[in-house]
């Protein structure tokens, strides 16, 4: 019975070590895919940052592009256009022009 009981702690032992060395392997791993994943948590959050201004800036861009098609429709625009652009003026009206 002595052998027996020597040969099982042996074999006990090595059990043991094995289950020890794969926990090792295993939280290696583990910390190793946690520090990708945090890695790659902080690129995605400095992301999402970026795509929020985004949103924020064709926000406003939008409300400006709204406005300015209010404004377009306005008689206000369309005389700013004919005088400016087309030189058009009331027959009533008396231009002066500086001599170049």
């Amino acid at each position: 019975m002595g052998r027996k009981s020597a040969k099982k702690r042996k074999q006990s032992k090595i059990c043991t070590f094995f289950i020890l060395i794969s926990l090792c392997l295993l939280a290696g791993i583990v910390y190793y895919r946690s520090t990708g994943l945090k890695s790659q948590k902080e690129y995605l959050d400095a992301q999402a940052v970026e795509l929020e201004q985004q949103i924020v800036e064709a926000q406003e861009e939008y409300k400006a592009l709204e406005e300015k098609e209010e404004y377009m429709k306005t008689k206000s625009y369309v005389e700013d256009v004919a005088r400016n652009q087309l030189g058009l003026v009331y027959p009533d009206e008396i231009v002066i022009r500086p001599e170049e």
